[in-house]
């Protein structure tokens, strides 16, 4: 069977061009131009949820305050210096400490005479006095008032015989009743390491048995803080120890050794280990008004000195014993007897066994310190004189360098190779302010400075000398226009004379 026919082929053709058209039309948006590639449709990437906003305000939290830090000053010490551990001589020691050493003070005490001091976080106190001076001081707090206050003195090892006796460099000082403090100062100021202080017994022991140490422990703890060294020289019996009938217008020994002895062995106990470090027995007996106007001999004092000097041995083996020093003298009868001849009356009659050194009190006048009794007339005629004691007396005592080295020759004759301790030296100068010693008119200030160097030197260089204590410091200032203040190194308002600026700048 045949099937139908298809429709004719010009009408498929016709109907196939037709679509073609219009599809060619749809690509091309209709304009007849190609059309760009498709555009991706972007995808939305997912998001956390904003969080919701509080209806409670914010809290603003301050910066932190900072810390304030505390007022403090720096500055240096003077010297070396102790460090205590509160604000008074008897606190024991924190750190010595050397001189220029910067340390940061951080406080003081009620009366401002005490700074605290920071030492690598250890809190210790220092003597204003001992450091150099700042503005700031006067702005710096108060510590707390609950510091305990020491009761004791300090004291340190305590041998069994003393340590060999070493030169050194000292002036006497009244420091009862003064200013200690600047007298310390002005120890260390001068690179000076002793201190003489004379102790009057009447005062100290005015009843048997009774002592007032108040004053001394005073100059004791000070001296221990500053690092000087004590000599004690011991005069003036109390009423109660002189002999029957004794003269009242001068000073004298007791009637009976013992009671000299009994004093010495509580006052050396007392100090023992502290800066004490000598005791002088009584002062130049070889004159009639240091001797009660009794008679004078050598053999005398001896029998004073022996009871005393065992009883400072007994209570501190380490206590330098000093024989009284002599004054420079001739023989005058029942007023004085030669200082040589005196010595040897004292060397005669065992005063080596019981002393350590041998007491002198060399005097200047107004001849140069290097020149010996001989040639003092030439001396002082060449430089210009008004007293001649030199000239019309030729004698040993004018001169210095002959009594220190007299006395030396005069041991070694008896065999006794001891110390001679000048515990009393210097020159007058500036202005005798008494006509017995006329010689001062003849000492200007620069002589007494460049004589009292040079007697420092040579004592050095002799190496037989003890420490030499130059008199004095202060007279100038506690009894100026007296004979006293003649030797005096400064003026009545502490202001140096060039005596202090000479041994100042000496080199030690």
């Amino acid at each position: 069977m045949k099937t139908s026919s298809s429709p004719s082929r010009p009408v498929v053709l016709c109907i196939s061009l037709l679509l073609a058209v219009f599809l060619a039309a749809c690509r091309s948006g209709g304009d007849g131009r190609a059309s760009a590639p498709p555009t991706a449709t972007p995808v939305q990437e997912p998001t956390q949820p904003a969080p919701e906003q509080s209806e409670q305000p914010v809290e603003q939290v301050d910066p932190p305050t900072p810390t304030p830090v505390p007022f403090s000053v720096l500055t240096t010490t003077r010297f070396a210096i102790q460090a205590v551990e509160g604000p008074d001589y008897l606190y024991h020691l924190v750190h010595r400490l050397p001189g220029q050493a910067q340390v940061r003070v951080t406080a003081q005490n009620s009366s401002g005479n005490w700074l605290r001091v920071d030492l690598d976080g250890t809190a210790a106190w220092i003597a204003r006095w001992a450091l150099e001076p700042q503005a700031g001081f006067r702005e710096l707090p108060q510590a707390s008032a609950d510091i305990p206050q020491p009761s004791t003195l300090e004291r340190g090892p305590m041998p069994d015989t003393p340590p060999p006796i070493e030169f050194g460099y000292g002036t006497q000082a009244h420091m009862i009743g003064v200013d200690v403090d600047h007298i310390m100062w002005a120890t260390r100021d001068l690179g000076f390491n002793w201190l003489k202080q004379q102790i009057r017994w009447n005062i100290t022991e005015p009843e048997q048995g009774s002592y007032n140490w108040r004053d001394l422990d005073l100059i004791v703890s000070r001296a221990a803080y500053s690092d000087v060294d004590l000599l004690f020289s011991v005069v003036t019996t109390p009423d109660w120890a002189r002999e029957a009938g004794y003269d009242a217008t001068v000073d004298g020994p007791p009637a009976d050794p013992q009671d000299l002895a009994s004093f010495m062995s509580a006052m050396a106990t007392r100090y023992c280990g502290t800066a004490v470090k000598a005791i002088e027995v009584w002062n130049e007996q070889n004159l009639h008004y240091e001797w009660g106007n009794l008679p004078l001999n050598g053999a005398d004092y001896v029998n004073l000195l022996i009871p005393s000097s065992q009883a400072i041995r007994a209570a501190c083996p380490s206590m330098y014993v000093i024989s009284g020093a002599l004054t420079p003298a001739g023989s005058v009868p029942n007023l004085a007897i030669d200082d040589f001849t005196y010595l040897e009356q004292m060397l005669a009659n065992g005063l080596a066994r019981h002393v350590d050194a041998i007491g002198a009190h060399p005097s200047g006048y107004n001849v140069p310190a290097n020149v010996r009794w001989q040639d003092g007339c030439a001396a002082i005629v060449q430089s210009g004189n008004t007293f001649n004691g030199a000239c019309d007396n030729p004698h040993h005592s004018w001169s210095f360098r002959s009594t220190m080295e007299g006395y030396r020759d005069i041991a070694l004759q008896y065999g006794v190779d001891l110390p001679i301790w000048p515990t009393e030296f210097g020159w007058a100068a500036g202005g005798a302010y008494h006509e017995a010693y006329g010689y001062a008119n003849d000492n200007d200030f620069d002589e007494q400075a460049r004589w009292t160097v040079e007697a420092f030197q040579m004592m050095k260089e002799w190496g037989w000398a003890g420490p030499a204590i130059l008199w004095n410091m202060n007279f100038r200032v506690i009894a100026d226009k007296t004979e006293r203040a003649q030797w005096g190194i400064v003026n009545n308002d502490w202001t140096p004379l060039p005596v202090y600026n000479a041994l100042k700048a000496m080199v030690k």
